[in-house]
C-alpha cells in the first residue's frame, strides 16, 4: 500500500494546524447513504494544499481573516468606508456608471 505524504510548502504546520482546527468547529455533512468504497477530498483538503503552497505570512493573514469571517467580526464600519472610497475612485477613473 502506497504511503500518503504530508502536506509540503512554505506555509508552518502550526498556522495549517490551526486553520484545520477552526475548520473541524463547524458540523461536517452528514451522507445520505453509504455507496461503497471511495476517495473524495474535502473543500478543507484542497484550501489546506493550496494554502501550505503560500508563505508563512501570507497563510497566517489567510487563517486570521477567515477565523473573523467566521467570528463576525471581519465587516466594520471602517472596512466598508475603505471599499466605498475604492469603488468611488475606480469609478471615477472609468468615468462610466452603470447601475
Amino acid at each position: 500500500m502506497a504511503d500518503i505524504g504530508t502536506i509540503d510548502g512554505l506555509a508552518s504546520s502550526a498556522t495549517l494546524r490551526e486553520f484545520a482546527q477552526q475548520s473541524t468547529r463547524r458540523a461536517a455533512p452528514k451522507l445520505a447513504a453509504e455507496q461503497g468504497d471511495r476517495v473524495e477530498i474535502s473543500e478543507l483538503a484542497r484550501f489546506l494544499s493550496r494554502l501550505a503552497e503560500l508563505p508563512d505570512d501570507k497563510a497566517r493573514r489567510i487563517v486570521d481573516i477567515r477565523s473573523e469571517i467566521d467570528k463576525g467580526t471581519f465587516v466594520t464600519s471602517e472596512r466598508l468606508n475603505i471599499a466605498s472610497e475604492r469603488l468611488f475612485e475606480d469609478i471615477g477613473k472609468s468615468g462610466q456608471v452603470a447601475f
